[in-house]
């Protein structure tokens, strides 16, 4: 079943903008090759991140939708245990004095701004189970089929 919910478009766009702009700008984007992250959890995030023209015409599925979520969630779970501790540190290297304060107003925010796109990933989850539900009425919704869904919760809060 395609979804092209105009609230689903809304809320992506909306992690897309912000994950680009404060979660992944020019500054902290040297940062997250600490990440370990599998390739696939890399492309679902880019899918969900970047303004696809592909997914607004063709809608998403919902296990596309909940893999990226999961990608999304893996990525600010590694974030919160790897970069937020020593953020300030990884971004320092190699700066010039000129960027310094964009550097370090990009790594005092980012804790705020990954907290941010964690409640998005959230707001676009808890809006996909509601459709998911809606339209398996007489069968079992498709995000009770992922397993790995149970763990969101813990992913999304806990470093």
């Amino acid at each position: 079943m395609t979804i092209k919910d105009p609230d689903v478009f809304r809320i992506v766009e909306k992690i897309g903008d912000h994950f680009l702009n404060n979660v992944s700008n020019r500054f902290i984007r040297k940062a997250l090759v600490v990440l370990e992250l599998q390739q696939a959890e890399w492309d679902r995030l880019e899918n969900l991140t970047n303004k696809s023209e592909y997914y607004l015409q063709q809608g998403f599925q919902f296990d596309e939708l909940y893999e990226m979520v999961l990608a999304a969630a893996h990525f600010i779970h590694e974030a919160r245990g790897k970069l937020m501790p020593n953020i300030k540190g990884m971004l320092a290297l190699g700066s010039t004095d000129q960027e310094r304060v964009l550097r370090d107003m990009a790594a005092q925010n980012f804790p705020v701004n990954l907290a941010i796109l964690s409640d998005l990933i959230n707001e676009l989850y808890l809006k996909v189970t509601a459709l998911d539900r809606a339209a398996h009425e007489k069968k079992r919704p498709v995000y009770e089929r992922i397993t790995e869904l149970k763990d969101l919760g813990r992913l999304l809060v806990n470093p």
